[in-house]
């Protein structure tokens, strides 16, 4: 879980003669790395500030004063997770919707006669198409769309299933299991849609690391922290060259082996000078 309010980055104990301590934040996707000696805060940024994007903000208020502003998706090419999240916070209370709509369906064939329309493969629905085709990024999130795929694909089979009974002349029969599968089934299936509505609320969590060296100041623009990892020597490449770029100072070789860019903020940073200088 993210921080809801500032918290200072701290060492509990000094590293290893050598050994680089790195913050990990996220971006999107990817994973980048700032050196701890330059981190101060991480604070959560305010649900309505211009984090990335043409209208992003120059600067990031903390604690009252005004910092030069650095927004990593826009300075790397990343796309942001806040962004996505946003999307899916919009997107699944219409998947819902369309599940209701589509047992209404079921219903109204069943009882009438009237042919059914809709997608009868999990597959072949707008949510089907985009949960087959997604992939989290955060476990938590992980695990709950997990759960989706059985209900999920039991609410489509109702339709051959409960259709072929009451072409059978058993629409009695199909109605109570339809109303069963409702109660239970399509239950559990929209429990699922809140929750994880309420929980892509929880993850559009954006974080503003507070970078310091020198006199300069500023804050950079994440998705989220993941972890504070120590770095020995042999495992860290600095230096410019093919591996890195202007943005980068090197690169750090993690436990799990992968390959982590470190930040150099200071290359890329316009606004920590002025606000340095008194020039906001």
């Amino acid at each position: 879980m993210q921080p809801t309010v500032p918290v200072p980055v701290q060492r509990e104990m000094a590293p290893a003669s050598g050994d680089l301590e790195v913050l990990l934040v996220r971006l999107g996707p990817r994973v980048f790395g700032v050196p701890l000696s330059h981190v101060r805060y991480v604070a959560p940024m305010p649900a309505d500030f211009a984090s990335a994007g043409a209208d992003a903000a120059e600067h990031f208020v903390f604690e009252g004063e005004p910092l030069g502003y650095i927004s990593l998706w826009d300075t790397l090419g990343q796309p942001s997770l806040y962004a996505e999240y946003g999307e899916m916070q919009a997107m699944l209370p219409q998947r819902r919707q369309d599940h209701l709509d589509w047992m209404a369906a079921l219903e109204n064939s069943i009882r009438t006669g009237v042919p059914f329309a809709k997608a009868r493969s999990p597959r072949e629905c707008a949510f089907g198409k985009w949960f087959y085709a997604y992939q989290s990024h955060d476990r938590r999130l992980g695990l709950l769309l997990s759960q989706f795929e059985q209900p999920h694909a039991a609410i489509h089979a109702l339709a051959d299933r409960l259709l072929g009974m009451k072409e059978a002349g058993q629409g009695s029969e199909a109605l109570t299991a339809f109303e069963q599968a409702r109660d239970t089934t399509l239950a559990t299936l929209m429990k699922l849609f809140d929750s994880a509505g309420q929980l892509v609320v929880d993850l559009q969590r954006r974080v503003a690391i507070i970078v310091a060296e020198g006199d300069a100041t500023c804050a950079l623009g994440t998705d989220g922290v993941v972890d504070i990892v120590v770095v020995p020597p042999e495992r860290a490449k600095h230096g410019s060259g093919k591996a890195t770029s202007r943005a980068t100072s090197g690169l750090v070789l993690l436990e799990d082996q992968s390959v982590v860019p470190l930040l150099d903020w200071r290359a890329f940073d316009t606004g920590a000078d002025a606000i340095a200088d008194g020039h906001p």
